[in-house]
């Protein structure tokens, strides 16, 4: 692992630490949720009240992460649809812990294979949100251009664990698979 992985990597883990930590602190009524921004910023969107719920009851690291990809979108101007993909692109992962949460980014944030040892079924969750998430945002009552770039991202997500970014990957997808891999722009 080369020093700009692990860099990215101990990045991700201090941000999951970081919006737990600040949920809490939010519970005290010190800060606003960790939540507050995603929800408002899905309320400017027209989300419905099925997926703000959705979001409103995501596990804080999630909210924070969707909540950073979606407000770097909107920055870039990238369409609704895509900010709204960023802000449900997470939401299949559930309720899964902090400790399988940290031991799936240390382990390279896998989108493929089965997950064993310690925690594996948490893990495994993980690895297939993506796949997950066109269907959960069809439940929720996105928008059908909202489906479709969760359903490509999920397919590149599984083809560059496979064979490295793939060439001609529509724009808006690569920007999406780009912030939500920690990639700044």
């Amino acid at each position: 692992m080369n020093a700009v992985t692990s860099a990215h990597r101990l990045q991700q883990v201090l941000s999951h630490l970081q919006a737990v930590g600040r949920q809490q602190v939010a519970r005290l009524g010190l800060v606003k949720p960790v939540g507050a921004e995603g929800e408002a910023h899905l309320r400017a969107l027209r989300a419905t009240p099925r997926a703000r719920r959705a979001f409103a009851a995501a596990h804080p690291a999630d909210q924070a992460s969707a909540t950073r990809t979606a407000a770097s979108l909107r920055r870039l101007g990238a369409k609704g649809d895509d900010q709204l993909a960023a802000l449900l692109h997470d939401l299949p992962k559930g309720h899964v812990a902090l400790l399988p949460r940290v031991i799936h980014v240390l382990e390279g944030s896998p989108v493929t294979g089965r997950a064993r040892g310690p925690f594996a079924r948490a893990r495994q969750t993980l690895r297939l949100h993506a796949s997950v998430a066109p269907t959960l945002a069809a439940k929720l009552g996105a928008p059908r251009v909202t489906i479709t770039i969760l359903q490509e991202l999920a397919r590149q997500e599984s083809r560059a664990a496979h064979r490295g970014r793939a060439a001609g990957i529509d724009a808006r997808v690569r920007l999406l698979l780009d912030l939500d891999s920690g990639v700044t722009r």
